[in-house]
């Protein structure tokens, strides 16, 4: 599993939490879309986006654990009848509110009909 990109916005909003108490709402939510690629090459990550280039679905986690003291993982599952015939580039963990977490670009994989996809996003603290 390839390690996501951690975004300066929500990096910012852990060291507001550490100063002052901020609460920072819990990851809940994966979005996955269809422009992290070039070609079929993924997009260069940037840690200053706030949202996917192009978000095709949003839904709750199917799974949330911790690994290790340092990390958190967060699944989200594309059932066999969503997303048929898109090509799927990058998903991002949200928060409860909607702000990205983290996020990961990936080469284009076009979801079949008889499929279903798990995709992970581990956010390295």
């Amino acid at each position: 599993m390839a390690e996501a990109t951690t975004t300066n916005n929500f990096r910012q909003r852990l060291a507001k939490h550490m100063f002052d108490g901020t609460v920072l709402p819990q990851a809940t939510q994966m979005a996955f879309g269809d422009g992290g690629h070039t070609g079929l090459s993924p997009k260069t990550a940037d840690a200053s986006r706030t949202e996917l280039y192009h978000e095709v679905l949003r839904k709750s986690l199917s799974s949330i654990v911790q690994e290790d003291v340092y990390s958190m993982t967060g699944t989200g599952r594309i059932e066999v009848s969503e997303l048929i015939g898109i090509s799927i580039s990058e998903a991002a963990l949200l928060d409860s509110a909607g702000n990205m977490l983290g996020f990961r670009n990936f080469a284009p994989k076009v979801k079949e009909s008889d499929e279903t996809y798990d995709i992970k996003i581990k956010l390295k603290f």
